[in-house]
């Protein structure tokens, strides 16, 4: 491994994903043990509901609200990062809770379908259907249909930015405003970070390529590309606002600083957040000072969109 100068936080991260496909049903029967394990804090209601997809597949649910929190609510629709194959695990729990407390909102937690099983698109028909489901029933849910943000991180951040690309294509009523953390946007992968960050931990160029075969299989004709992979979008325009996160030594990190660029090229209000010494999936050491100062600074730019001066 090259010697990286990772902050002293997150040089005992020293893991990486098991990508092979025979043992990927044990590790998602893993990771969902550690979700459920996680605990719930008592000052967060807990709910769970199953809707039904366009193609007739239930998809399990989940609503985490502050304890009294006001009537006509924000929302922040949440799409786990995963590698496009494995379930949320422990410390997205942990964030679902962070962003409702501190951002005063409710935090919907969409459990997807995964590849290699349920390859592109199923996972983003998913995305799709309760993002609807949502927009019909924001008076019975109690949200603000004017003030719902999407959210993803990794290959979830993939997930979000497909699906504001999806909502502005369909002339859907589009959210407020898209928050992506160190995003899967590119299939192409030819970036410099992409080339260089070959053993970086727990995620890297050579576990990327893995990931990207078991979500478009070989043989797969994609009619729309960016709905797979964002960056192939011929136009940015008129997607919503975007808080775009980056990790220093991540292999993502610079399709991630390009996507922003052409958001901004379409006049896309932008922030671009380039933290220092991280890897991707660094919330894993959750107790740092350095991860919960990131956590605040994602946390600060969706209270200033959901109580934005009129």
């Amino acid at each position: 491994m090259a010697a990286y100068q990772i902050h002293e936080d997150y040089l005992k991260l020293q893991i990486t994903v098991p990508l092979y496909a025979p043992i990927l049903p044990s590790l998602q029967r893993m990771t969902r043990f550690m979700f459920k394990r996680q605990s719930i804090p008592n000052t967060i209601d807990h709910c769970t509901y199953g809707i039904g997809c366009q193609d007739g597949h239930s998809i399990s649910i989940e609503i985490f609200s502050p304890c009294g929190l006001a009537h006509n609510a924000p929302c922040l629709l949440f799409l786990h990062g995963g590698a496009f194959v494995l379930p949320a695990t422990g410390y997205h729990k942990r964030l679902m809770c962070d962003y409702a407390l501190g951002c005063a909102c409710k935090v919907v937690f969409v459990d997807y379908r995964l590849a290699p099983r349920y390859p592109y698109p199923h996972g983003l028909a998913d995305c799709f259907s309760v993002y609807n489901w949502l927009l019909e029933h924001a008076q019975t849910l109690d949200i603000d249909i004017d003030r719902i943000g999407v959210c993803g991180d990794s290959s979830g951040g993939a997930l979000a930015a497909a699906l504001t690309l999806m909502i502005r294509d369909r002339s859907i009523k589009k959210p407020l405003f898209q928050l992506l953390v160190y995003p899967v946007l590119d299939m192409r992968m030819t970036t410099g970070s992409m080339k260089i960050f070959q053993d970086t931990p727990i995620w890297n160029a050579k576990l990327n390529q893995k990931m990207w075969k078991l979500y478009v299989p070989k043989n797969q004709v994609l009619d729309r590309p960016e709905y797979a992979s964002p960056a192939l979008s011929a136009s940015f325009d008129n997607v919503p606002k975007c808080y775009i996160e980056v990790n220093e030594y991540d292999c993502l990190r610079d399709e991630a600083i390009n996507y922003s660029q052409n958001l901004s090229q379409s006049k896309i209000d932008i922030v671009l957040v380039q933290t220092k010494g991280t890897v991707h999936g660094f919330e894993l050491n959750y107790r740092s000072g350095y991860t919960q100062q990131i956590i605040k600074t994602r946390i600060d730019y969706m209270n200033r969109q959901f109580y934005a001066d009129p």
